[in-house]
C-alpha cells in the first residue's frame, strides 16, 4: 500500500504541469490561511471591541455627569449659607466610576522537603479568574457585584462672600461634610460677581 502512495507521487512529480499545480495549491493554502487571521476578526471580536469602547464613552459620560450633580448640588447647598453669595463650583475627580467583577480565586499549596528532609518548604499560588456567563449572542460578559462611585479629588468654590473669614469656614464645613474628603481638598476663593 505505501508503495503505491510512493508510485503515485513519483508519477505525479515527474510532470511539470503537477509540479505547477501542487505549488498553486500550496500557496492558495497558506493565502487562505492568512486571509482567515486577518479577516477572521469581524465576528465577535470586533463585537466586543465596539461593546468595549461604548462602555468607555458611556462611563465618561456618566462621570461628567456625576461632577455635574455635585457641582449643581454643592452650588444650591452654598447658596443657602448666609453671606456667600452666588457660588460657582468646580468638582474634580480621583478615580471615576469602577465595576467590580465576580471572582473565583484558586489556591494551591505545595510542600516539600529538601534531600536531608530537615526543611520544609511551601509553594503556594493564587490563581484568580473572572467569573465569565455567556448572553443570547454566545459573548461572554463578566458578572458585575456592584459599582463603585467616582471618589472626588477636590472641590473649588468661587463667591463673592468668600473673602469674610466665617463665611468661608461655613462653605468649607458644608463641602467636606456634604462630599467626605477633608478640608485640605476644598478651596474657597473670592469671586467679582
Amino acid at each position: 500500500m505505501e508503495a503505491e502512495k510512493k508510485d503515485f507521487f513519483k508519477r505525479l512529480m515527474e510532470h511539470d504541469f503537477s509540479r505547477k499545480m501542487v505549488l498553486i495549491l500550496a500557496f492558495a493554502g497558506i493565502a487562505l490561511i492568512f486571509l482567515s487571521s486577518v479577516f477572521g476578526k469581524t465576528g465577535k471580536e470586533t463585537q466586543q471591541s465596539v461593546q468595549t469602547a461604548a462602555s468607555a464613552v458611556s462611563s465618561q459620560e456618566s462621570n461628567q455627569d456625576y461632577t455635574a450633580q455635585m457641582e449643581q448640588r454643592l452650588s444650591e447647598l452654598i447658596s443657602q449659607i448666609s453671606g456667600a453669595g452666588t457660588p460657582h463650583v468646580l468638582v474634580t475627580l480621583e478615580q471615576g466610576t469602577a465595576q467590580v467583577y465576580a471572582t473565583e480565586e484558586k489556591k494551591t499549596t505545595q510542600k516539600a522537603q529538601d534531600s536531608s528532609g530537615s526543611r520544609n518548604t511551601d509553594n503556594s499560588s493564587l490563581e484568580t479568574k473572572y467569573i465569565l456567563v455567556k448572553d443570547a449572542n454566545g459573548n461572554e460578559h463578566p458578572v458585575e457585584i456592584t459599582q463603585q462611585q467616582p471618589k472626588i479629588q477636590g472641590v473649588v468654590v468661587t463667591c463673592p462672600g468668600a473673602d469674610n473669614p466665617a463665611v468661608q469656614e461655613k462653605i468649607i464645613s458644608a463641602v467636606t461634610t456634604a462630599v467626605g474628603i477633608s478640608s485640605a481638598r476644598v478651596c474657597v476663593v473670592r469671586s467679582d460677581s
